[in-house]
């Protein structure tokens, strides 16, 4: 069985959290929850490995909407279970203020014939990242080697950065939602993502 990580944005508003994702109505106009992030394996790694991730107790302050998403067949909350061990994870709203998402996610030496490959189709093709090398690596090399090589910045389509790209996206254009809706003024520092991963 593998990793599902679903991802809910709440904001404080006068004192208490509110959900702020949005909802899209199918075709027979039932609403379904839009998580702000969602995914398996690869987004839990990226979550992990590239922002503030908190393992967190059962929140007791839940907002009504993520509250009633979040309940087991039998009415009780996911997380309250022995079985369910910790489930709820968070990321406060002001790492999105601290992150700086704008860097690549590689920077290095790639061969030089995978870069230019790369550059002609780059949505149909990847970098291998484990062809990089780093510059004392690159120094290392004898120089008709070196010309195999060339300098490249490199974000992968599906890779960590790209992800919480992503989720910090999808977030501000909650909150901005909210505001014309409701013209409370809020900022990323009032929100948080609250995540389950199973």
């Amino acid at each position: 069985m593998g990793i599902y990580v679903t991802g809910y944005a709440e904001a404080r508003v006068d004192g208490k959290w509110v959900c702020i994702d949005f909802w899209q109505p199918d075709e027979n106009g039932k609403y379904h929850h839009v998580p702000c992030i969602e995914g398996q394996s690869m987004v839990a790694q990226a979550l992990e490995d590239g922002c503030q991730m908190e393992n967190i107790w059962t929140p007791e302050d839940l907002s009504e909407r993520v509250r009633e998403m979040c309940l087991h067949k039998d009415g009780t909350l996911i997380g309250t279970k022995q079985m369910d061990g910790r489930p709820w994870h968070m990321v406060p709203g002001n790492w999105f203020t601290k992150a700086d998402l704008d860097q690549p996610e590689y920077c290095g030496f790639f061969p030089r014939q995978m870069v230019a490959d790369y550059l002609a189709n780059p949505d149909g093709m990847e970098i291998n990242e484990d062809e990089i090398l780093y510059p004392g690596e690159y120094t290392e090399l004898d120089e008709e080697s070196k010309k195999g090589y060339q300098y490249f910045e490199y974000t992968p389509q599906w890779g960590s950065r790209t992800i919480l790209r992503r989720m910090k996206r999808n977030v501000l254009a909650r909150l901005e939602a909210y505001h014309d809706r409701t013209y409370k003024d809020i900022t990323l520092s009032d929100v948080r993502v609250l995540l389950t991963i199973w």
